[in-house]
């Protein structure tokens, strides 16, 4: 009896096991390309958002697969100018030091994508988790970083690039 609880016991607490989130590079395959949109950042220091416009250029690094090239221009700022660099790791369960936590498809195809990682953020390098967020599709393409200060309940939506074609 005790044997057949314990067999009982094991199999109802891997029903409940998930699968760790992952993904590939294919998952941001829709937004390779060119993109026209804007950037929206909160100020540190008055605590106001401020947007102003922006171009990107997606690509996959022709080099290594698991990287994907963003080229940012900012036509009121190309001193701003510059590239980013994002790299799947660990079998598609994280995006450069940040775990992958999240992926949904709604019924239009739209992907989203979250990572969450512990960090610092604002003027005070307080302790806090950022989150990043995509939304992928063939129309549009959304970065969105957000910031939730330990020991603080709501998310601060720190920046957000949005993108269209």
């Amino acid at each position: 009896m005790k044997n057949i609880l314990s067999i009982v016991f094991i199999v109802v607490a891997f029903a409940f096991v998930k699968d760790p989130v992952k993904i590939t590079s294919d998952a941001f395959k829709p937004a390779f390309g060119e993109w026209n949109g804007t950037l929206t950042y909160l100020d540190y220091t008055s605590g106001k958002p401020y947007t102003m416009p922006a171009n990107v250029s997606i690509n996959i690094n022709a080099k290594n697969n698991h990287q994907i090239i963003f080229s940012y221009q900012y036509p009121n700022e190309p001193k701003a100018n510059g590239n980013d660099t994002l790299e799947i790791k660990a079998e598609g369960k994280m995006i450069d030091d940040a775990k992958v936590t999240l992926t949904n498809v709604s019924v239009d195809g739209t992907l989203q994508i979250e990572t969450e990682r512990d960090g610092v953020d604002g003027n005070e390098r307080k302790k806090a988790i950022i989150k990043h967020v995509y939304i992928i599709s063939n129309k549009a393409y959304i970065s969105r970083k957000e910031v939730k200060f330990i020991g603080e309940q709501n998310w601060i939506k720190r920046n957000e690039y949005s993108f269209a074609r």
